[in-house]
C-alpha cells in the first residue's frame, strides 16, 4: 500500500514539473512569434502594430532576447505614430542587448532610435555620434529601407549644426538609396527636406532647384506634396525678393489647398508677402485669417508678424505690444523646455527604479521556479531509486525460492548444448585458419618473388646507367683528384638520363614528384633522383660541381620554398619513401 502511494506521489510530481516546463516553453515560443509578426507589420500598419504592443505582457516578465526586441519594436512604434518619446530607458534595455549581440539590423535600429531620441532632446553631439554608431553597424547589412533613413536624418541634424557640406554628403547618399527603393514619394520628401534646410541656412538657389525637382516628381496636383513644395518655392521666392513670383505661387497653391490644416500656412505666408509689398489692407486680412493659436511658436509667429505690421503702418505703441507678447512668449517657450527636460530626467529616474525593482522580482521567481524544479527531480530520484531496489529485492527472493533440482538440470542441459556448438565453431575456426595461413604464405611467396625480380631488375636498369660508372670513377679517385677532375660532373643530357631510368626504376618517379610540385626545375629533379638512388651529399658536390653552402641551399630552397616543408621534416626521408 505504501510503495502505490509513493509510485502516484512520484507520477504526480513529475507530471507537474512537465507541464510547467512545457507552459513556460509554449509561451517564450509564442511571444517569440508575436514580436515577430509585430515586427512584420510595422512597416504597412504601425496603428496596428502599436495597440498590439500595449496589450503585451510587461517587459520585466519577458527573456532578456525578448525584452530587447519589445523594447526597440515599442519605441519604433510610437515614432511611427508621432507619439513624443519621452525616454530613453527602453532604447537602453535594447542597446545593452544588441550591443553585444550579432544581430546587425536590430542593433543599427535601436542605434538609430537611440540618435533621433536624443535629437529631439536637443542633446546634438549624442544624437551625431549615435548616428555614426547606427552608420557603422549597418555596413554589412542589405536594407536601403534603413540607410535612407538613417542618411535623411543625419543630413538634417548636420544641416541644423551648421555642417552643410557633411549634409549635403549625407542627402546625396539618402537619394541614392531612394533611386534604389524606386520610391518616388522618398524622393520627393527627401528633395523637400533638403530644400528646406538650403532655405534656412540662405543659399535660395539650391533651395529652389530642390523644390522644383521635387515638383517635377509629383506629376499630378493631387499629390499630397505637390502643394507645399510650391508654398516652399513660394517662400524661396520671398526671400528672394521676388515679390511677384512669390505671390503666384502662393496663390497657385491656395487654388489646390482642401483643408484648413493646408490653407492657414499658405494664409499666413501670403499675408508676410503683401506686408513686404506694403499692401497693409490685404496683409491684414490674410494674417487675420491665420487662427492658429494652439502651438506657442505658431502664436510667437502672429505676435512678431503683428508687430511688423503696427510698425509699418505707424502704429508704434501696438507694435511695441506685439513685440512685448512676443519677447514673453519665447520666455515661456524656453522655460516650458528647461521643465520637459527636468520632467524627463525624473521619468528616467523613475523607470530606473521600476526596472531595478521588476528584475527583482523576476530573479525571486525564478529561483522559485528552479528551486520547485530542484525538489521534483530530487523526489523522483529517490523514488526511482527506490522503486528499483524493492523490484531487485522481490526478484532475488523469487530466484531463491525456486527448485535447484530444476535449475541444475537446466544448466546441464545448456552446457551441453554451448559444449556442442563450441566444438563446430573450433573446427570451423581451425579450418579457416588453415585456408588463411596457407593463403597468407602464398602471397608472401609471390610478394618476395615479386621484390627480387623488381630489385634486379632495378639494380641491372642503374648498372648500365652513367651515373654508375661515374660512382666508381669517385671512388677510385683520390680526394685531390676527385676536386680536379671535370670528368665526373653530370652533364645536362646525362642528368636527363638519370631522371629517365628513375622513372623507369621507381614507379615514374620524377613525373609523380612533377606532378604534385609543378614549380620543381630539372636541376631540382636531378636532385632528387641522386637524393632517391642514396647518393652521398659529399659525392653530390663533385657530380653536380657545387660547394657544401651551395647545396644546403638547394636543398632548403627545394624543402620550404617549391614543397613547403616545416623545419623538422627531412627531405632525404621524404624523396626516399615518396
Amino acid at each position: 500500500m505504501k510503495n502505490k502511494t509513493l509510485i502516484i506521489i512520484v507520477i504526480i510530481a513529475a507530471t507537474a514539473a512537465a507541464l510547467s516546463l512545457g507552459i513556460y516553453q509554449k509561451r517564450t515560443h509564442q511571444i517569440n512569434a508575436s514580436l515577430l509578426q509585430i515586427e512584420q507589420l510595422m512597416y504597412e500598419r504601425p496603428d496596428s502594430a502599436w495597440k498590439i504592443l500595449q496589450h503585451m505582457p510587461s517587459i520585466s516578465q519577458l527573456r532578456k532576447e525578448e525584452q530587447a526586441l519589445h523594447a526597440l519594436l515599442f519605441t519604433q512604434a510610437q515614432y511611427k505614430n508621432y507619439i513624443p518619446v519621452k525616454s530613453d530607458s527602453l532604447l537602453q534595455i535594447a542597446e545593452a542587448y544588441y550591443r553585444t549581440s550579432s544581430d546587425s539590423l536590430h542593433k543599427a535600429w535601436t542605434l538609430f532610435y537611440l540618435a533621433q531620441y536624443y535629437r529631439d532632446s536637443d542633446e546634438k553631439e549624442k544624437a551625431l555620434s549615435y548616428f555614426q554608431q547606427a552608420n557603422i553597424a549597418s555596413r554589412n547589412i542589405e536594407n536601403n529601407q534603413f540607410k535612407f533613413l538613417l542618411n535623411l536624418h543625419w543630413a538634417n541634424l548636420l544641416s541644423d549644426e551648421d555642417a552643410e557640406n557633411k549634409g549635403i554628403e549625407k542627402y546625396q547618399t539618402a537619394n541614392k538609396y531612394a533611386i534604389l527603393l524606386k520610391d518616388t514619394l522618398k524622393q520627393i520628401d527627401l528633395y523637400g527636406q533638403w530644400g528646406w534646410c538650403c532655405l534656412l541656412t540662405g543659399k535660395y538657389d539650391c533651395a529652389d532647384s530642390l523644390f522644383n525637382m521635387g515638383l517635377k516628381l509629383s506629376t499630378s496636383s493631387k499629390m499630397t506634396y505637390y502643394n507645399y513644395l510650391l508654398n516652399c518655392l513660394s517662400l524661396t521666392a520671398r526671400e528672394k525678393k521676388d515679390y511677384k513670383r512669390a505671390l503666384e505661387l502662393v496663390n497657385r497653391s491656395l487654388s489646390l489647398a482642401k483643408d484648413s490644416t493646408e490653407l492657414y500656412p499658405l494664409w499666413n505666408n501670403k499675408g508676410e508677402i503683401l506686408l513686404e509689398m506694403n499692401q497693409y489692407d490685404s496683409a491684414h486680412f490674410y494674417l487675420s485669417k491665420d487662427t492658429r493659436d494652439y502651438d506657442p511658436y505658431f502664436k510667437a509667429t502672429h505676435y512678431l508678424n503683428w508687430s511688423i505690421y503696427e510698425e509699418k503702418i505707424k502704429n508704434l505703441p501696438k507694435a511695441l505690444e506685439y513685440s512685448k507678447r512676443y519677447a514673453e512668449l519665447l520666455d515661456t517657450i524656453y522655460q516650458k523646455r528647461l521643465e520637459s527636460k527636468v520632467v524627463n530626467l525624473q521619468h528616467k529616474y523613475d523607470y530606473s527604479l521600476i526596472q531595478s525593482e521588476n528584475k527583482l522580482l523576476k530573479i525571486k521567481r525564478q529561483r522559485l521556479y528552479i528551486s520547485l524544479t530542484a525538489i521534483c527531480m530530487a523526489v523522483l530520484t529517490v523514488a526511482v531509486i527506490f522503486f528499483y531496489k524493492r523490484r531487485e529485492e522481490k526478484r532475488k527472493l523469487a530466484e531463491q525460492m525456486r527448485s535447484k533440482d530444476d535449475l541444475m538440470k537446466e544448466m546441464r542441459l545448456q552446457l551441453q548444448e554451448k559444449t556442442i556448438d563450441l566444438h563446430a565453431a573450433q573446427e570451423k575456426i581451425i579450418e579457416k585458419e588453415t585456408a588463411l595461413d596457407k593463403e597468407l604464405s602464398q602471397r608472401e611467396k609471390m610478394r618476395s618473388e615479386y621484390s627480387s625480380k623488381e630489385a634486379a631488375m632495378r639494380k641491372e636498369i642503374l648498372r648500365h646507367s652513367e651515373i654508375i660508372r661515374k660512382m666508381e670513377q669517385l671512388n677510385k679517385m683520390s680526394q685531390q683528384d676527385k676536386i680536379q677532375s671535370r670528368s665526373v660532373v653530370l652533364s645536362d643530357e646525362e642528368q636527363d638520363n638519370l631522371a629517365e631510368v628513375i622513372n623507369i626504376c621507381y614507379n615514374n618517379f620524377t613525373d609523380r614528384l612533377w606532378k604534385k610540385f609543378p614549380t620543381l626545375t630539372k636541376a631540382d629533379i636531378s636532385l632528387c633522383c641522386l637524393i632517391k638512388i642514396g647518393i652521398s651529399n659529399s659525392n653530390m658536390l663533385y657530380l653536380l660541381d657545387t660547394s657544401k653552402v651551395a647545396l644546403k641551399k638547394r636543398k632548403n630552397r627545394l624543402k620550404h620554398d617549391k614543397m613547403g616543408m616545416d623545419e623538422n621534416d627531412s627531405l632525404d626521408e621524404f624523396i626516399m619513401e615518396f
